[in-house]
């Protein structure tokens, strides 16, 4: 399969080899989704979240999955950072 991507995601991969279904995924709304689990905290505070350059890796990912499949943009139902502990605490 060819990717039509720009963000090199290759230090990621190598650092977490299972991301790289993200590249089997791409284009896809399951790769959005996949993303956006990445990049909140969907395991009740236990994540530990990554290195910045591969948090800024995903961020770019996600940014430019958006760019260019707009349509799975609506799709995401998750709680932004934070939200969840809001909605859990009543803050």
């Amino acid at each position: 399969m060819s990717i039509s991507r720009k963000t090199d995601a290759e230090a990621l991969f190598q650092r977490f080899p299972h991301l790289r279904a993200i590249d089997e995924e791409w284009g896809t709304r399951g790769c959005r989704m996949r993303l956006m689990k990445l990049m909140n905290d969907t395991r009740g505070g236990s994540r530990a979240g990554f290195p910045a350059e591969h948090a800024r890796t995903i961020m770019l990912l996600l940014l430019e999955h958006d760019r260019l499949y707009p349509q799975y943009e609506e799709d995401a139902a998750l709680p932004m950072w934070g939200e969840d502990h809001l909605r859990r605490y009543g803050r």
